[in-house]
């Protein structure tokens, strides 16, 4: 796994943050082909936000390949909870997002087992522990920032920011189109990031990705969204190992 050294500060006006959430052999053939699309336009500055654990099922030696691949292919990768799944209780945000809203629910004790047991995940199979997390629907619950640093965690990338453990937070303009099943609320999705990326000038454009996208047709908009920020001279970063000004 690929991991930050000295931190590198960055102008927030100049650059844009890409982030496949959910890779896991579950969707190897979607991850595969947003790493092809997309690796021409911007080689490996991309994150791959991992799942140890997707639905309760646990990686198993024939994953091997397939973990390699994106060793390969992402700039580092981050921790996405460990099963994505809810484990108990129903509100909002589970009936929108079909119940992968795993860290509402737990218990302070359930969220700490969680975090370990995704980060032993990520030491057994991809060789070290995550630095970044993002939560399942970017719903925290109570993975705070000071209980992700006590798992080696150094920051967690939301929705409307990216937080560090020391306290610091730096503003994001997202874009996501896998927002439910519902597909009207996925192209909602698309164009509340539009409208943050206009008017939240100093905000730090972040693409969601979800291997989901592209059976409901989005890669297209995603590739026209990647290159409307590459024409308008914005470079892509990895958040690990660097710093907006």
């Amino acid at each position: 796994m690929k991991t930050g050294g000295v931190p590198v500060s960055f102008d927030s006006t100049q650059v844009f943050s890409v982030v496949l959430h959910d890779v896991t052999p579950r969707f190897e053939k979607e991850v595969d082909l947003f790493v092809e699309t997309l690796s021409p336009r911007i080689g490996t500055a991309i994150a791959g936000a991992v799942v140890p654990c997707w639905g309760g099922e646990p990686l198993t030696e024939r994953d091997r390949p397939f973990l390699s691949r994106i060793q390969a292919r992402f700039g580092n990768l981050l921790l996405h909870g460990f099963t994505h799944t809810r484990a108990r209780g129903r509100g909002l945000v589970s009936r929108v997002a079909a119940g992968l809203d795993e860290m509402n629910g737990l218990t302070p004790e359930e969220t700490d087992q969680r975090l370990s047991d995704g980060q032993a995940e990520m030491q057994r199979w991809l060789g070290s522990r995550a630095k970044g997390f993002i939560a399942p629907t970017f719903q925290v619950g109570h993975a705070s920032p000071q209980r992700l640093a006590r798992h080696g965690i150094d920051y967690t990338i939301g929705y409307r920011k990216l937080v560090r453990a020391d306290g610091t937070a730096e503003r994001l303009a997202t874009w996501c189109w896998d927002v439910s099943p519902r597909p009207v609320l996925n192209h909602a999705g698309y164009w509340l990031g539009e409208l943050q990326y206009r008017l939240q000038r100093a905000a730090i454009p972040c693409l969601a990705l979800h291997p989901l996208d592209v059976g409901r047709g989005f890669l297209p908009q995603i590739c026209q969204t990647v290159d409307k920020l590459l024409d308008a001279g914005r470079k892509p970063v990895l958040f690990e190992g660097t710093r907006a000004d």
